[in-house]
Parts: structure tokens; C-alpha cells; sequence
């Protein structure tokens, strides 16, 4: 059975029309058989009747008063509708015109006077008949009797069932058409709550909404409240968590802030080789600090953020970088147009952009260029250098967290893997490359909207 409850819905209609359609066809043309069987048998009581009052017997003869019946198939030759008169004592036999000199044969069976019986026999080149006979006796010649008989074809009331049918199966058509237009306008207001539930999800992911409480039917309030009641808590857990690691760095903050002072003062009396040692897990320590909460507020979820002026940003942080003592030693190339956006927040691309600068400036020989432009509905910023670069078979690892290429710089190996998780959490993706400085190019591809 198919997942999609549109196609369920499409699968049980198709099929109840089909049911229906089959039941009251067969249900009209049942009754329409039977009324036109009684109405034959009607119209042969009626022949049988006229028959009987027609017929004139004499001393062992029968002939008609009246010639020839109403019927006019009565004398067209195998034309489905008989008549025949049988003397039981002789066997001599009055017939219509129509048996063409054939006759049918009768049951055995004892007739009362004036009792009529209905048989299914064989007639004319074997076709069956429906039979209504009875008997009467010659007033003349009481030994005498004679059994009466008005014969059908059946060929001419399946005909006629057949006809009907036919005129029948427009009408059955209209009716299933029907049925199933009023099966797709209720499976349409069926799955109209879905969609609106669809909706309502999407706007909530862009963060333009809150819960989901009013786009569900009054069926399914408690379900969406139930869910928005879940939601809150998963948005207060994760305010709590980002809370308590801002506290937790700010905490650090303060021992690294005394950590770094016994480091100067490790410098000022001589002591280069510890203080390096010392600095080195200051900035080890310092570095992780700033990627927990980096991935606390990447990972906790969203409210929508309107379109960010990417220009200026970019300017403001690699201007940052220009003036340290590493920055100043380069040469900054930009390619950054006027008025290109992006749905991010302004705080996760300065932190997007900042470790993609600070990548660079550390392995940067001379030069660093960044790039801006619009391609096929995304934003590509890239960040390149003139350095060593990375091989292509490492560029994998090197967008894993934690894995530090090499040992020669100082760092934690996570400045690329933070890149790529902010990048992501925005429908982005990072890409590694060869730089037409001759260094590492690295591609951030933004979406222009969020979806």
C-alpha cells in the first residue's frame, strides 16, 4: 500500500465508484429484466386469452374465428413470437404463420381446465421459448381436449435487456463521474488541513511563526498544541544551554585573562620557551571556547533573519585583520559588489568570515583575495591565498573538526570545520580548491533565501 494519502484516497475512490457503479447497474438492469419478463408474460396471458376465445372446435377441428391474432409477428415466419393449438387425442396441431410449419413440444404434464402453465422448452432451429399453454375441451366432442399454447423467443427479451443496458451505460458514466469529482472536492478539503500543516512548518523553519496552534483542525488542536507546547521546551532548553556556555566562556574568559598575564610576565623575566608553551594552550583553550559557542547559537534554532548587506560586513572584518601584525605584512586584494545579500545573521557570517580570514592570514605567503558574486540563485563568497594550500586528498579531512594538518602552525583544527557548520546550518556548503594565487581557495556557497 502506497504512502501518499492522496493516492489512498484516489485508490478507495476509484474503487467505491467502480463498486457502486457495478451494483446499481446490475441492480437497474435486474429489475428492468423482470419487469420486462412480466410484461411479456403479460402480453402472452393477453394472446393466450384471445387465443382461447378465438379458437372454434368441431367434432375433433379446431379452427380461428378471427385471422390473424393482433400481433403481426404472428405471421412473419421465425420471428420469435408463436402460437399453436394440440389435440390431445389426434395430435393434429394449429399453428401461426410464424413457426414456418415447425411446431414445440410441451411438457407432460396435467392441466386442469382453464389452469395456465408456464414452461422453457426448445422451438423453431433451437432457440428457447418461454411457453404459457393451458387446456380446453370440446363442448362438441367431450372426449375431446386441446391444450393452447402462446410461445416467446428469449433472444427478444435479451435483446431488449441488451438495449437497455446500453442506453443505461451513458447514464452509469455520468453518475461515476460524478461520484468521483465529489470524491476528489472531499479528499481535496481532506488534505486541505495537511497542506495548510505543510505551510505552517515551512513558515516556522523560516522563523515567521511561532507554533503551528490554529493551521490544524479543531480535530487535531490538541495535536498542535501538544506539538507547540514540545517546541517551546526545546527552544527554553536551548536558550538554557546557550545561556549556561556563554556563562561557562565568560568564566573562562576571566582565567585566561589572568593566564595571559602570567604569560607576560613569563616573557618580561626572560622566560620566552614557557611563555610560548603556555600561549600556545591559552590560544588552544581560547579557540575551543569560541567554537562551543559558535555552535551553540549555529545549532539553536532560528528566528528569521532579514536580508544582510553582505559589503559591508566583509570590509569591516578584513580591515580587522589588515591591522594585525600578521595583516600588515599582506597585501589584500577585494572583489566585493555593491548590494548583495543573504539571509544569515549578522554575528554567524562576522564568524563565518573571521576564521576564513583567519585561515588565510596565518598560511597566506603574500597575498589575500576575497571574492564576491551572484551565481544561479546562491551567493559565493570565497576566500583565497598564495600559500602552501591543502592537497586534494586532504581537503576532506581538513573540513573535519578537530583534524589539524599540520603541526607546524599553531591552532586546533577547527577553523574550516566551524566554516562549514555555519555554512550548512544555512542550506550552505564549503568548498575547498585550488587558488589562482597559488594557494588554498576556499568557496562558501550561501542560499539568497533561506528556504
Amino acid at each position: 500500500m502506497t504512502n501518499s494519502v492522496r493516492a489512498r484516497f484516489a485508490i478507495v475512490g476509484i474503487a467505491t465508484v467502480l463498486i457502486v457503479i457495478g451494483a446499481i447497474g446490475m441492480a437497474v438492469q435486474g429489475m428492468f429484466e423482470r419487469h420486462n419478463e412480466r410484461e411479456v408474460l403479460a402480453e402472452l396471458d393477453a394472446d393466450l386469452r384471445f387465443l382461447a376465445r378465438s379458437l372454434v372446435l368441431d367434432n375433433g377441428v379446431a379452427t380461428l374465428s378471427v385471422q390473424p391474432l393482433a400481433d403481426p409477428r404472428f405471421q412473419e415466419p421465425l420471428s420469435g413470437l408463436y402460437w399453436q393449438v394440440r389435440n390431445d387425442r389426434t395430435g393434429a396441431i394449429l399453428r401461426s404463420p410464424s413457426l414456418a410449419g415447425a411446431s414445440f413440444p410441451l411438457e407432460h404434464d396435467r392441466l386442469a381446465l382453464g389452469e395456465r402453465h408456464r414452461h422453457i422448452v426448445f422451438g423453431p432451429e433451437g432457440t428457447k421459448l418461454i411457453v404459457l399453454e393451458r387446456r380446453i375441451e370440446d363442448p362438441s366432442e367431450p372426449a375431446a381436449s386441446y391444450r393452447v399454447a402462446v410461445a416467446v423467443d428469449r433472444k427478444l427479451l435479451e435483446a431488449a435487456n441488451r438495449a437497455f443496458l446500453l442506453d443505461l451505460l451513458p447514464l452509469l458514466g455520468l453518475i461515476g463521474a460524478g461520484m468521483l469529482l465529489a470524491f476528489t472536492l472531499q479528499g481535496s478539503l481532506a488534505l486541505g488541513p495537511i497542506a495548510r500543516a505543510r505551510r505552517a512548518l515551512q513558515e516556522l523553519a523560516e522563523g515567521k511563526r511561532e507554533g503551528i496552534g490554529g493551521a490544524l483542525p479543531s480535530e487535531l488542536q490538541a495535536l498542535a498544541t501538544r506539538f507547540d507546547a514540545l517546541l517551546d521546551e526545546q527552544r527554553r532548553g536551548a536558550r538554557l544551554a546557550r545561556e549556561r556556555t556563554a556563562d561557562l566562556a565568560h568564566g573562562l574568559r576571566t582565567a585566561l585573562a589572568l593566564l595571559n598575564a602570567r604569560i607576560r610576565e613569563l616573557r618580561d623575566r626572560g622566560d620566552g620557551e614557557m611563555a610560548q608553551a603556555l600561549e600556545a594552550i591559552s590560544t588552544s583553550i581560547e579557540q575551543r571556547m569560541a567554537r562551543e559557542l559558535a555552535r551553540a547559537y549555529i545549532e539553536g534554532p532560528k528566528t528569521h533573519s532579514v536580508p544582510l548587506a553582505l559589503r559591508p560586513v566583509i570590509e569591516r572584518v578584513a580591515r580587522a585583520f589588515a591591522r594585525t601584525s600578521r595583516g600588515e605584512t599582506l597585501t589584500w586584494q577585494q572583489d566585493i559588489p555593491q548590494d548583495v545579500t543573504a539571509e544569515i545573521e549578522e554575528g554567524d557570517f562576522v564568524e563565518l568570515l573571521g576564521v576564513l580570514l583567519d585561515n588565510a592570514t596565518k598560511w597566506a605567503s603574500g597575498r589575500i583575495g576575497i571574492g564576491l558574486h551572484l551565481a544561479q540563485g546562491v551567493v559565493r563568497l570565497s576566500v583565497e591565498d598564495d600559500g602552501p594550500g591543502i592537497p586534494p586528498q586532504d581537503r576532506r579531512a581538513a573540513l573535519t573538526r578537530g583534524v589539524q594538518l599540520n603541526s607546524d602552525k599553531s591552532g586546533t583544527g577547527l577553523g574550516l570545520a566551524v566554516a562549514r557548520d555555519i555554512a550548512l546550518a544555512y542550506g550552505g556548503e564549503v568548498d575547498l580548491a585550488d587558488s589562482a594565487l597559488g594557494g588554498l581557495r576556499v568557496e562558501v556557497v550561501l542560499p539568497l533565501r533561506r528556504s
